[in-house]
């Protein structure tokens, strides 16, 4: 569990999101099959099969401004102007690392109008009938050269938002974020920049996922998600130590709170 007053300097509290029953597994962004593939268009979205629903839409959108404000204006105080990319990620699986990643991308689609694009690295995101995709050694080849990836972009239900599943999740898709050469990590976020105004990356934790560690460096904010009476002090020690070994800095953390009562003391570090 985390302690009250036990955050460091690297472990700024950004924000605290609530979140109800059960939040933690349940996906806002699924890929359907995209009805109005055009192989030839220039619009960003366009030639992919695949398409973003967003569920609850209607219902999720009134929360957003209430629970991210305090996160992005601590992040835009502490930067003095907005990233152009942020990584999410989290000490170990189920921690909410995807259920902060993309609220937060709808806030930002919603929010201020930004053209977000949402990165999820590992887990798999279509419906069953959907289009399965390029294999992972596809996707790999086309991040190294840097060619093809307008076919992996979804555009969604969210004007401005648009989805990329790279669905690598086994340390034999490691290569390409650890190896200089392959440069995959920068590729993927100049494709970004020439195209939206924000990345989000949900990343794998960096327990299970060493090389997430890696693909932070390159990022503008690194933000770390903890699961209140969750997430243990030696676990997220961990994590803090295989940054500093990257050569890392996170920017702060956002405590993911589900449906426990937090201590008013954590509220106070907020202010």
């Amino acid at each position: 569990m985390l302690k009250e007053n036990g955050l460091g300097p690297t472990e700024r509290l950004l924000g605290i999101v609530r979140n109800g029953r059960n939040g933690q597994t349940k996906r806002l962004f699924l890929l359907a099959r995209n009805g109005a593939m055009d192989p030839e268009s220039l619009e960003l979205g366009k030639k992919s099969e695949l398409y973003c629903e967003i569920s609850s839409l209607d219902r999720i959108l009134p929360r957003l401004k209430q629970q991210f404000d305090a996160i992005w204006s601590n992040i835009l105080l502490n930067r003095g102007q907005a990233p152009c990319s942020v990584l999410l990620t989290s000490a170990s699986k189920g921690e909410g690392v995807t259920y902060v990643s993309e609220r937060l991308c709808l806030y930002l689609a919603q929010t201020y109008g930004h053209r977000v694009l949402y990165v999820n690295v590992a887990d798999p995101m279509a419906a069953p009938e959907a289009p399965s995709g390029p294999p992972p050694e596809e996707i790999i080849d086309r991040l190294t050269a840097g060619r093809g990836l307008d076919d992996l972009v979804a555009a969604s239900e969210v004007p401005g938002l648009f989805v990329m599943s790279l669905n690598l999740s086994g340390g034999q898709h490691a290569l390409p974020w650890l190896l200089p050469e392959h440069n995959a990590m920068k590729t993927l976020l100049d494709y970004a920049r020439e195209r939206c105004d924000i990345v989000v990356i949900d990343a794998q934790a960096v327990l299970t996922a060493p090389w997430t560690a890696t693909m932070a460096k390159s990022a503008d904010v690194n933000l770390l998600v903890c699961r209140f009476a969750v997430t243990r002090r030696e676990v997220l020690n961990a994590l803090l130590e295989a940054f500093k070994a990257a050569g890392v800095s996170p920017q702060g953390v956002i405590l993911n709170a589900r449906r426990y009562s937090v201590p008013q003391s954590l509220y106070k570090l907020l202010k």
